[in-house]
């Protein structure tokens, strides 16, 4: 399947769960899915799931979609029972077919989490003015049994028929994102079971058109198949000759759809070559807390770029849809 790139960022997971879940909600508490005790056996083992209740949440916003997705990984830890359909580049139900489990498609996502809302605790309510508190509250989610909650989620949430109470609130809690991670690392470390480390970009990309619109040029693209990260390198590419217009956006894109081996973008810094100034889109995501994909449009408005590293890299020359 067709992968995210991700910004780095750390964090200490144990409440996601990337496979399948049920029918009917057990009232009971569900304990915690344990490896099988192979060394080489990264993710636990689970029971056979006997039917997935499967919501549709490809165009959920992305507090639902971190709210559902917390919930799957605490149903689903003994025996998967959520199923959800996050992408459509191979068919929405292609997946969902091909494992032969009985299910139940809700078109309602809100009908999967009304089944299952007996089997949490609570919630855990980040702060949108430091998205890396996102990471911290997965991880409280994991070890309370909880799920994870916009602000405005919390307010939906807190009333009948969910009427969840706030378990921990990390609003105000944290300065930057260096606080967060410390404290999560002082406090949370120690009562994980260190099983894995997984980095989550707390931050919400824009989802672009599928295929080629008229008004993008590739500038560069990787011709061979790349799977070991062989060509993780810095590329410096020259964007003069494509300004003038109001705005200037870059699109990273899969070279090679059909073996899912999609982009992967660390950093990307714009230049003014004339005034040999640099911008760096880390500091301005530090200063302003807000995606660092959303800015690039505006900060790359007649500058140049150097990316690392690269599948493809594809330029638009006016304001068109990312």
């Amino acid at each position: 399947m067709a992968r995210r790139f991700t910004m780095l960022c750390l964090a200490l997971i144990c409440a996601f769960s990337l496979t399948a879940g049920a029918a009917s909600a057990s009232k009971t508490d569900v304990q915690t899915a344990k490896p099988d005790g192979s060394k080489h056996r990264e993710l636990p083992s689970f029971k056979k799931p006997k039917h997935l209740d499967a919501a549709d949440i490809y165009d959920a916003p992305g507090d639902i979609k971190l709210l559902l997705g917390t919930l799957q990984g605490i149903v689903n830890r003994e025996q998967p029972r959520i199923y959800l359909i996050e992408s459509q580049e191979e068919g929405k139900l292609t997946w969902l077919k091909d494992i032969n489990v009985p299910y139940t498609l809700h078109q309602d996502y809100w009908e999967v989490f009304s089944a299952y809302r007996n089997e949490v605790k609570g919630m855990v309510v980040y702060d949108p003015q430091v998205p890396d508190t996102i990471n911290v509250a997965t991880t409280l989610a994991g070890l309370k049994n909880a799920v994870v909650a916009s602000p405005e989620l919390a307010v939906k949430l807190s009333k009948a028929p969910y009427k969840l109470k706030i378990v921990d609130d990390l609003r105000g809690k944290f300065n930057s994102r260096i606080d967060a991670y410390t404290w999560q690392y002082e406090n949370l470390w120690k009562k994980t079971n260190h099983q894995m480390l997984i980095g989550l970009d707390p931050d919400t990309a824009i989802r672009i058109p599928s295929g080629m619109p008229e008004s993008f040029v590739t500038i560069t693209e990787e011709k061979q198949q790349i799977r070991d990260a062989s060509n993780r390198n810095t590329y410096s590419l020259d964007l003069s000759t494509l300004l003038g217009k109001s705005s200037v956006y870059l699109r990273f894109d899969d070279a090679f759809t059909q073996d899912g081996w999609g982009p992967a973008v660390h950093e990307v810094r714009s230049r003014r070559m004339e005034k040999r100034s640099l911008t760096s889109l880390q500091e301005h995501r530090k200063k302003n807390n807000s995606c660092m994909i959303d800015k690039i449009p505006r900060l790359l408005k007649e500058k140049a770029a150097t990316v690392s590293p690269i599948m493809a890299i594809i330029l638009c020359m006016n304001s068109v849809h990312l």
